[in-house]
């Protein structure tokens, strides 16, 4: 047997002072139910007083194990074996730059567009442009840092958002004083959230040399966090004269840094230094003076992102908490079924217990089922999306819960930004409610059109969007966001039928559906609903909007 916290199991000593707060209650009691059945005939006194005492320990004990199966069931117990669906959001890669000073200097070979040697920043630039072009469906960030780090591009599938700061980068002269890349390394670990699971790697753009901070410090850290670390080495071993200011040959250029003893300051790239830290947290280093380098760097991290996903299924420990919880029910049952007289109730009491019991285990299965959709919901309020994911995927073996556990999967993967992914465990969800036999859940209906409006709008598809909303409202009119938002999508699918001549050959034959005259049509027929449902009521101010369910 395992616990997910052991360190709960110590408030189990607290029962020790219970038991003698008890026994020291049960002397005192003894007395008062000896003179309570000194008032009973002289035949029925001892067997009264017998009664009463052996009532009294059992109700103290059934309450002692009533506490020790709730600290118990706290603490996670876990035996056998069960499968579980092992789920993998992918990769997450941060592109890191060290823009110290000594990344002006030009002995890198050239890049397109310039003659001659070209700086090591230049160099840089151009790996990280050519890489984010060539990666898909991975999550770019950047992060530069001189004297500090700082985090510039958040985690984002925008390429175009990652290419324009590096466009922008290089088009101005932002090297400086000092080289720390503890800071840097901190600055982009910073952009992962312990929320999101998957692979996280940091690309370092530097030449390795390092003036302050401690990057042993950083990696491990970052390794503590699950973080890789892969090295780009720029610059060459033989090294340059360090530029005074901006980079020779560009305007404000005031020669090179000197020494004490007058001769120039020559940087030169570790390149063992960076392969040694790189492969010390498992990552890569690759030589920025390749050709192919762009190329080596997409390879590694297309194979890191290969298997997004499902990998399979894995054997753990099965949780057996909710054992627990239930015999902590049962014996805090007796402990108060105690406290009544049986002596004409015996009989009754016993079978109320055993109907008790028997209706406890007839209905297990539909309790297992929503204490896991219970779990799941936990996990996913608190951003846990792979325990979430695994709770509704064990939700599904019990009919009345596939429904909510189908909906869970979908809000987990919209969060995990997998909205295809959600989009078809909605639909699963959808037929699940259609089934012959089904029970009715309205909210749970509505829930799964609105949501599927919001990811179909997110996605571009405003006719699908607005068609979700209007079948949400379909189920309840008096939402106000479903209202808004369907307004919203048909608005913008006006506004594109505009901006678009009759004739674009790329324009799909729906697209025009609930745009031009129809749209104001339909503005005013809902507006004429709500005027007609609020006639006949007294005004009343508006319930403030819960907003997206996702």
């Amino acid at each position: 047997m395992s616990f997910d916290n052991p360190r709960l199991l110590a408030f189990l000593f607290i029962l020790l002072p219970l038991m003698l707060v008890m026994f020291l209650r049960y002397l005192k009691l003894r007395k008062g139910a000896d003179l309570f059945a000194a008032s009973a005939p002289k035949g029925e006194r001892d067997a009264l007083v017998r009664e009463y005492r052996w009532r009294m320990i059992c109700s103290d004990c059934f309450f002692l194990l009533f506490l020790g199966f709730i600290i118990t069931a706290l603490a996670g117990p876990r035996w056998g074996v069960e499968l579980t669906a092992d789920f993998r959001r992918g990769l997450d890669v941060v592109l890191t730059l060290d823009v110290s000073r000594s990344m002006d200097v030009q002995d890198c070979p050239p890049v397109p567009g310039l003659k001659g040697r070209s700086s090591r920043i230049q160099r840089g630039l151009m790996i990280a442009r050519d890489l984010s072009l060539e990666l898909d469906g991975i999550r770019l960030g950047t992060a530069v840092g001189k004297g500090r780090g700082v985090l510039t591009v958040p985690l984002t599938y925008d390429s175009e958002a990652v290419l324009n700061f590096l466009d922008s980068l290089g088009a101005f002269t932002v090297t400086g004083r000092g080289t720390n890349l503890e800071s840097l390394i901190d600055a982009a670990a910073g952009a992962f959230k312990d929320s999101m699971p998957g692979r996280r790697c940091i690309l370092l753009f530097s030449d390795g040399e390092i003036l302050s901070g401690s990057l042993e410090a950083a990696l491990v850290r970052a390794r503590d966090r699950g973080i890789v670390l892969c090295a780009v080495g720029l610059g060459s071993d033989e090294g340059g004269p360090v530029p005074a200011g901006p980079a020779p040959g560009t305007p404000g250029s005031s020669g090179f840094l000197l020494s004490e003893d007058g001769s120039a300051v020559i940087s030169s790239r570790q390149s063992e230094f960076l392969k040694n830290t790189a492969e010390r947290s498992g990552g890569i280093y690759v030589d920025g003076n390749r050709n192919d380098a762009a190329a080596l760097v997409a390879e590694y991290f297309s194979s890191l992102s290969a298997d997004s996903g499902f990998s399979g299924r894995t054997r753990e420990p099965k949780a057996r908490w909710h054992l627990f919880v239930l015999a902590a029910l049962v014996s805090l049952g007796v402990s108060r079924l105690l406290g009544f007289r049986w002596r004409r109730k015996k009989a009754a009491m016993l079978g109320a217990l055993v109907c008790f019991l028997s209706l406890t285990g007839s209905s297990c299965s539909r309790i297992q089922g929503k204490l896991l959709i219970m779990e799941g919901n936990f996990y996913n309020s608190r951003g846990l999306y792979t325990d979430a994911i695994s709770s509704y995927l064990k939700a599904l073996d019990y009919d009345d819960a596939a429904p909510y556990a189908e909906y869970g999967l979908g809000s987990a993967y919209f969060a995990l930004e997998e909205g295809q992914a959600a989009l078809e465990r909605y639909a699963e969800a959808e037929k699940n409610l259609a089934a012959p036999g089904a029970e009715d859940h309205p909210e749970l209906r509505y829930r799964i059109q609105y949501n599927s409006g919001i990811i179909h709008f997110e996605k571009g598809e405003y006719q699908r969007a607005a068609e979700a909303f209007r079948r949400a409202l379909e189920i309840d009119g008096s939402r106000i966001e479903a209202k808004r938002n369907l307004e919203l999508s048909l608005l913008t699918l006006s506004r594109a039928s505009r901006s678009e001549p009759p004739s674009s050959p790329g324009k799909s034959e729906s697209a025009g559906a609930g745009t031009g005259p129809a749209a104001p049509v339909l503005f005013d027929y809902l507006r004429l609903r709500e005027q007609e449902q609020w006639k006949s009521k007294a005004w009343a101010e508006e319930d403030v909007s819960s907003g997206p369910d996702y």
